[in-house]
């Protein structure tokens, strides 16, 4: 069965080795791979994943431009199309509807952001405009959604916000990582699911999401809005996989999970 991982994560390889000594630091755990593109794809190999989308995210509105550099970099053809990379915007970014339609005009497929790193809560005005021009230009934008170890005290993007975010953006192609908030799964239950919004699978395993609680978000969600997502480089797509193949959704809604959902989305083919 082909598999697209919905989340992941690469570095240009000047600054893998720092970028992942700090942040596995912050989030104390080892990484899977070294965190270059060309790590990125031995793993894949190694856990049979046919293309994986690379979330760049610039925490600052000084890195915007560089991460947006590295992220067009990645279509080059020495990845062989495997690698599919989003873009970021900053909020700080006065020119948030040009950033996006020139990422677009380059072959971005998406865009990243990360309102705790930012700091910014998911439902703030500074969002807003990033959240309009994506919605203007039908492209898909994935948020990490619930608890992060950058901010164990404040929660930037808890599922009720999110929920406030989609009914003021219509149509908006949202993803909520972690199955809609990690750690926040009752929420995600509660305000998210059944709602015209994506959630990737990226770290439900390695924190604890009870089999019979996903399957309930599952249950009560459409059908085409769950994506297959890791984490790489801190967590190993093969686990994820495990784990998802251990519910026993039945062939079909595999399927839909581990790489119709995201074509769907993406508007591609896995091979």
């Amino acid at each position: 069965m082909r598999i697209i991982d919905f989340h992941t994560h690469c570095f240009p390889p000047h600054l893998a080795p720092k970028a992942l000594s700090k942040l596995s630091e912050n989030i104390h755990k080892e990484p899977e791979y070294d965190g270059t593109p060309q790590g990125l794809i031995k793993k894949m190999d190694a856990c049979g994943i046919d293309k994986s989308v690379v979330l760049n995210i610039a925490t600052n509105s000084r890195q915007e431009s560089n991460v947006n550099a590295f992220a067009l970099s990645l279509l080059g053809d020495e990845y062989g199309g495997r690698l599919i990379p989003f873009g970021s915007v900053h909020p700080d970014n006065p020119n948030v509807r040009d950033t996006i339609k020139t990422l677009i005009d380059g072959g971005i497929k998406g865009i990243k952001i990360h309102p705790d790193y930012t700091g910014h809560m998911v439902d703030s005005d500074e969002l807003k405009p990033i959240f309009a021009a994506c919605c203007e230009y039908g492209l898909p934008i994935v948020i990490h959604a619930g608890w992060d170890p950058v901010s164990p005290s404040l929660i930037h993007a808890p599922p009720e916000k999110t929920a406030k975010v989609l009914g003021e953006f219509p149509g908006l192609r949202l993803v909520a990582a972690h199955m809609g908030g990690t750690l926040l799964w009752e929420d995600v239950l509660r305000y998210l699911a059944g709602k015209d919004i994506w959630f990737d699978t990226s770290l439900a395993c390695e924190y604890g999401l009870n089999p019979d609680l996903i399957c309930s978000i599952i249950d009560a969600h459409p059908k085409d809005k769950i994506l297959f997502g890791s984490d790489g480089p801190w967590s190993c797509p093969t686990k994820v996989a495990d784990y998802i193949r251990s519910l026993g959704l039945g062939q079909k809604m595999e399927e839909n999970i581990f790489y119709k959902n995201a074509e769907a989305l993406l508007g591609i083919t896995a091979v």
